[in-house]
């Protein structure tokens, strides 16, 4: 007759496999999740850097002397805006039932 485990060591086993299914699975699903989010969010991130600056300076250009000394906050505020812009279209777009 051969060696069999005993019905603790199975139900041992059972309860060992049944966690990490339950455990370690979702949890590198969530880990990969998370990962492509924060690369994402770097490379927006920079993104809406390079875009804010591009306006100042467009702004900056395109009003000329009109603003210059005390005004000269005019063409930040404008970029402040453009951020703003890019920001309230980012959270019309996120969707909730995603995750």
């Amino acid at each position: 007759m051969g060696f069999s485990p005993s019905p603790h060591e199975d139900v041992l086993d059972l309860v060992v496999s049944y966690a990490k299914q339950e455990t370690i699975e979702p949890l590198r699903g969530a880990m990969r999740w998370i990962l492509w989010g924060l690369a994402s969010m770097a490379f927006i991130c920079t993104g809406l850097v390079f875009l804010v600056l591009g306006v100042v300076r467009v702004s900056q250009d395109v009003l000329g002397e009109s603003f210059q000394h005390s005004w000269s906050f005019v063409s930040y505020f404008v970029g402040v805006l453009a951020c703003g812009v890019v920001v309230a279209f980012a959270l019309t777009s996120i969707k909730k039932d995603s995750l």
